[in-house]
């Protein structure tokens, strides 16, 4: 690994996105080059990936199950009821003693609690258990 391969490196490292054209500007070889010695890097291991920063996760969006018990077989009711919530990415209607489960999006632990007395108080909900996700598994 020689001088440039190194210079191409910490560019990568400082911004794993940059284009190979402006990459190739910033250690004064061509596209071509630069392109061929990225991939001799990663073929002979140097480079195992690309990775990007993300917020931190109280500044990201989380994830939670709501857990919703009803008033009788009446998901169809209430469905067109909660539809308008942003917050809710799907909603399932359920067999057993859970009635309705909604994935939800969510930045603050309150957020849900204000979401769980809004559903609370449809004329069909009798009860709602919140399940915030601790880990997605992949």
């Amino acid at each position: 690994m020689d001088k440039v391969d190194k210079q191409i490196i910490a560019a990568l490292q400082e911004d794993a996105r940059v284009s190979l054209a402006q990459l190739s500007r910033q250690v004064h070889k061509s596209r071509t080059a630069v392109e061929a010695r990225v991939q001799k890097l990663i073929d002979n291991g140097v480079i195992l990936g690309f990775t990007i920063n993300v917020a931190k996760p109280e500044q990201s969006e989380q994830t939670a199950f709501l857990m919703l018990t009803l008033h009788g077989n009446v998901c169809h009711l209430v469905f067109p009821q909660i539809h308008a919530y942003s917050e809710i990415i799907h909603a399932y209607s359920l067999f057993g003693d859970t009635d309705m489960m909604l994935q939800v999006s969510y930045q603050q632990f309150e957020e849900l609690m204000v979401l769980k007395d809004n559903l609370m108080a449809l004329e069909h909900v009798a009860d709602v258990v919140i399940n915030p996700v601790l880990k997605a598994w992949r």
